[in-house]
């Protein structure tokens, strides 16, 4: 094979058209391409960091919900333990109130009891008396009823 000119010249101009193609063409273009891809990286690596601080405040959220809730639960119950509390410190005193009423009113009744036996003994024993007068005359002697006696028959029959 014969090499002459027109082969030289092609492969010389081929080398030229190379250099000047990697200058104007190549290399900008690569250069675009690193810039493009350092740019994804850099807001990829923008939004890693976002989505942690993301998870972080979402994870703080859930913890500060949490313990809210847990404090709410607290006060709702140690205000239901009050409510309990006081609930039943005022049926104790109205229970001992009303217990105090009724003692009060039944020792009333049995001192109005006591009055009045004492009360009717005295008046049974003089109806008694009269009646006994009437029934055998003023000048027949008899033991007259005494309020001992009514007593007797009293509890006798209550």
């Amino acid at each position: 094979m014969e090499i002459n000119a027109t082969i030289l010249v092609s492969a010389i101009s081929f080398i030229v058209f190379i250099f000047i193609m990697n200058k104007i063409l190549y290399k900008p273009v690569l250069e675009i391409m690193e810039k493009r891809q350092n740019y994804i990286d850099a807001n990829k690596n923008e939004a890693d960091e976002h989505h942690k601080k993301a998870q972080e405040l979402l994870s703080d959220k859930q913890s500060r919900v949490a313990d809210a809730q847990r404090k709410s639960r607290d006060i709702v119950a140690s205000k239901a333990d009050s409510l309990k509390e006081e609930k039943s410190k005022v049926l104790k005193d109205t229970k001992d109130s009303v217990t105090n009423y009724f003692s009060e009113q039944k020792q009333n009744l049995a001192n109005q009891k006591a009055q009045a036996a004492a009360n009717m003994k005295y008046d049974v024993a003089d109806l008694a008396n009269r009646l006994t007068t009437k029934l055998m005359g003023v000048g027949i002697a008899f033991d007259p009823v005494g309020e001992q006696e009514v007593e007797e028959v009293m509890k006798k029959n209550a």
